[in-house]
Order: structure tokens, then C-alpha cells, then sequence
């Protein structure tokens, strides 16, 4: 969802120059992921993505809330082992959002947990005006968690090209250009919504635990944001296509967020121009509908960006929490989107769902 809000607001961020020469950088990409492209043609060898990757679960869109705790922005999904006693909780948030702030802050109080895992890692931290020094000597990465290949992924390991040192110069080139964009939607984005910081509710999930208890355990649960950028640009070419999965994401991104602005101004009426993404988000958060519909278009057209951006991090995320075995609760704090995917994982290990 965070995404369509970046896709929505890009336009804006070049308008108002929110990044240094981000106009020619937008071009550099297109022009870098044309000419893998072109490169991939000339070479007259089609290249196929084999197997998508692990499909978007149905249960994705649908998981056990506890009703009274179900009053911020996003969901609290409760799960718990019979056999050990150990508890997660898993707060789905808005990366952008007051009301999801205090209930992370609210949840973290209440349950006093043994660690607190935040959808972050390492490179990130400074940009929430965090450092490692805040999170305590005894915080841990899922930097050494990488999710099991694929048939694609051996299939592309076992088959190198000779071309291929040049289609990743021009990948990460690419990733640097998307972060620098994605970063900079994010910044225009706070300042709509009264100057929030985007991920603020990490912050609050880190602030709030340490208050509670000075040694309790931080988990960084997240890869690099590069990393993932990069895979998804990564995939987009292995496609044979790049092109045609950036014109697919768009079609998505501008179908859907037309759905929901259209619904948000026959709601509200007159709305300054300044305000619609701020209404929009605000619906984005409420709209089960919405969600389902858009986790399901996203699997169907555009299963590189579900793959790179939910499926595998929902896995990373959780085995980060399931190894942590010496921690009775833990409470994960993590966009509403991967909440649901990492509920499924940690069924897998035994955990059930329950409500308070």
C-alpha cells in the first residue's frame, strides 16, 4: 500500500524538486532498464522467469484481529505456541500515521515483551534519527537471513551470461535512482500529513520498550532497502520484459488508487487538492475491501513486486522471530501488509492464533 502512496505522490515530488535533479535520474532509469532490455533482445536469448516465487496466500487477506485492540490504524494478530508457551504479536501499521504510533506505543505497555522486532535494518536507522547506541549493546539483524531459492533463481545461478557484469552495473544503478525516488515521496508525503516522519512508529515501538525495560531485546527483522529494490528490479528483468512489468505495476497502481480517490472525494465532498492524499491514505488504512482487492491484483499482474517486496521479506521477518527462542512475547511491529503473510509463516512453526 505504502507503494501506491509513492507511485501516487512521484509527480508531486518532481514538481516540487523535493530531489536534487530528480528529473534526469527518472530518465537515467527508464534508460537503464531499456537498455538491459534491448541488450537481453540482441543477445537473441529470451530470458524466462520459471517459477513466479511463492504465491501471495489467501490468507493474506484475512486474519483473526482482536476487536479491542483493532482501534488504531492497522491490526493486532496475537499468536502463540501450546507447546513452549511462547507468544508474538504482530501490530500491522501505517508508516505514516499518529493514531498507528499510539497503538504500537499502547500495545508494547500492555504487553511487556522480552524483544520488539521492527521492520528496519541497519542502513535505514539513520534516517528515523536512530542509532545503534539507542537500541542497546544486545540488538540483532536478519542481516544473515536470505530467503531459499527458487527454480528461477538456481536457474539463473547455473547459467551465467557474459553480458551479465553489465545488466548488474545497470541494476544497481537503477536501485540507487528508485531509493532516492522512493525517499523523496516519502518526505513529501510526511509534510501533507503535518510533518510526519515516515516509519515514526519504530521509533515509538523502540522509545516505549526501552522506557519499560533497558535490556529488552531490539530486533532489526528487516533486509537492506537496497537489497529489495534491487531484487524486484532484478526479477523485473530476468522477466525478459522490464518494461512490460513497470508498465503492469502502473496500470495496477493508477486502476486502484483511481477506485479510492474516487471513493474518497464522493465521501468528502470539496477537498483541497493539498489534503486528497492525505484522505486517501486515511482510507487505504480502513478499506479491508480495498486491500484484498489490491493484494490480489498485485499477485496476479505484478508477482516480481509481491514477490520481492512482500513474500520474502514476510519470511525473513518471521524466522527472525522464530529464532529468537529464548524470548517468551515478542511484538513485531511492521507494515499492515506483511502482517497477514507473516502470520502464515509462523503457523507453520507451530504457532496458533488467539484473541484476548
Amino acid at each position: 500500500i505504502k507503494l501506491f502512496m509513492i507511485y501516487k505522490n512521484v509527480n508531486n515530488v518532481l514538481r516540487l524538486n523535493m530531489v536534487a535533479n530528480i528529473r534526469l535520474l527518472l530518465v537515467g532509469s527508464l534508460v537503464v532498464q531499456s537498455t538491459a532490455f534491448v541488450l537481453q533482445k540482441k543477445c537473441a536469448r529470451k530470458v524466462t522467469s520459471g517459477t513466479k516465487g511463492p504465491a501471495v496466500n489467501s490468507s493474506r487477506v484475512a486474519a483473526t484481529v482482536s476487536p479491542e485492540e483493532n482501534g488504531g490504524d492497522g491490526l493486532v494478530t496475537r499468536l502463540r505456541k501450546s507447546t513452549s508457551g511462547r507468544k508474538i504479536t504482530l501490530i500491522g501499521t501505517a508508516h505514516l500515521s499518529r493514531r498507528s504510533n499510539e497503538q504500537v506505543a499502547s500495545v508494547i505497555e500492555s504487553d511487556r515483551p522480552d524483544a520488539v522486532l521492527i521492520e528496519m535494518d541497519r542502513t535505514r536507522l539513520p534516517r528515523l534519527g536512530l542509532t545503534e547506541d539507542d537500541l542497546g549493546r544486545n540488538f540483532v539483524t536478519a542481516e544473515d537471513i536470505v530467503p531459499a531459492l527458487l527454480e528461477d533463481d538456481r536457474n539463473a545461478a547455473a547459467n551465467k551470461r557474459w553480458w551479465d557484469p553489465v545488466v548488474d552495473i545497470m541494476l544497481d544503478a537503477s536501485t540507487s535512482v528508485a531509493r532516492k525516488i522512493i525517499t523523496g515521496a516519502y518526505d513529501e508525503m510526511g509534510k501533507q500529513m503535518g510533518e510526519l516522519k515516515a516509519g515514526g512508529e519504530f521509533v515509538v515501538a523502540v522509545d516505549t520498550a526501552k522506557k519499560i525495560d533497558p535490556n529488552v531485546k531490539i530486533i532489526l527483522g528487516d533486509r537492506d532497502s537496497m537489497v529489495t529494490i534491487r531484487r524486484a528490479a532484478e526479477l523485473a528483468v530476468r522477466s525478459g520484459d522490464p518494461l512490460k512489468v513497470l508498465s503492469r505495476f502502473n496500470a495496477a497502481s493508477e486502476d486502484e488508487m483511481k477506485l479510492i480517490e474516487g471513493k474518497v472525494r464522493k465521501e468528502m465532498g470539496e477537498i483541497d487538492e493539498k489534503e486528497i492524499s492525505v484522505a486517501v491514505v486515511e482510507a487505504l488504512k480502513s478499506d479491508v475491501e480495498f486491500r484484498t482487492r489490491l493484494f490480489l491484483r498485485l499477485e496476479k499482474d505484478v508477482p516480481e513486486f509481491t514477490r520481492s517486496f512482500l513474500t520474502e521479506r514476510d519470511y525473513i521477518m518471521s524466522e527472525a522471530i522464530g529464532r529468537e527462542e529464548t524470548a517468551s512475547h515478542v511484538v513485531a511491529v511492521v507494515g499492515l501488509a506483511h502482517v497477514l503473510g507473516m502470520t502464515v509463516n509462523l503457523k507453520q512453526k507451530g504457532f496458533e492464533e488467539y484473541i484476548l
